[in-house]
Formats: C-alpha cells, sequence, structure tokens
C-alpha cells in the first residue's frame, strides 16, 4: 500500500464523517421543533445539536476505522481502484452524448404510443 492510499482513505472517513454529522444535526433539529424544545431551551440547545451531531459523525468514523481487518479492506480497495482503467473525456462525453440521444429516442416512442393507446381507449370507452 501506498502513503497516500492512507491519506485518500483518511479524506474519506473526513467526508463519512460529515455525512453522518449533517444527518444527526437535521435530525436534532427536526426533533428539538418537533418537542418544543427550541423555545425552552434556546440559549444553549443549537449549540448542543452542533456539538452533538460533530460528536455523532467522528464517533461514527472512528468505529468505522477501529478494525484492522475493515481498514485493510479499505485500502486494498482504494489499491484496487488505482488499477481500473478510466475512460478519457473525450470518451466519456461521446459516451454521454450516446446515452442522452437513446433516451430521447425511447421517450419519443413512448410518447407516441402512450398518445395512441389513449386515443384507442377513448375510442373504445366513448
Amino acid at each position: 500500500m501506498q502513503k497516500d492510499d492512507s491519506t485518500w482513505l483518511n479524506v474519506a472517513l473526513a467526508g463519512f464523517a460529515l455525512c453522518i454529522a449533517l444527518v444527526a444535526w437535521q435530525g436534532m433539529t427536526a426533533l428539538s421543533i418537533n418537542l418544543g424544545w427550541t423555545d425552552k431551551f434556546e440559549a444553549w440547545l443549537p449549540a448542543a445539536i452542533v456539538v452533538g451531531s460533530l460528536a455523532v459523525g467522528g464517533l461514527s468514523a472512528m468505529w468505522l476505522n477501529a478494525d484492522a481487518e475493515r481498514h485493510e479492506y479499505f485500502l486494498a480497495c482504494i489499491a484496487e481502484l488505482r488499477k481500473v482503467s478510466w475512460p478519457s473525456m473525450d470518451d466519456t462525453r461521446k459516451m454521454t452524448l450516446i446515452v442522452c440521444v437513446v433516451v430521447v429516442i425511447f421517450s419519443a416512442i413512448l410518447t407516441v404510443f402512450d398518445v395512441a393507446w389513449a386515443k384507442l381507449l377513448r375510442l373504445l370507452i366513448a
């Protein structure tokens, strides 16, 4: 494993911790609003929610990184991703354009069938 792999794993874990902290912050904020705590404890509740959500995010990242086997698995995943042959930007643009064209064509076909079936059913029902 490269030293850079461990750095990328730490960056990913920090991003994971921030995502979990954001979800925890939203949940704690919604819960405090629903329980009416925002009016009762307006002096210290926002700070407690921020500290609590950061603690939840940090502890979840620490838990995820605590197991040595899991840590090695993540490092092996990063090493495998380095071996992937990624398409060039030009190839990616071409493939994206092909997908968009196919989606438009199938959308048009489905629209024609939908309109035709709607008219046919109106004739049968009327």
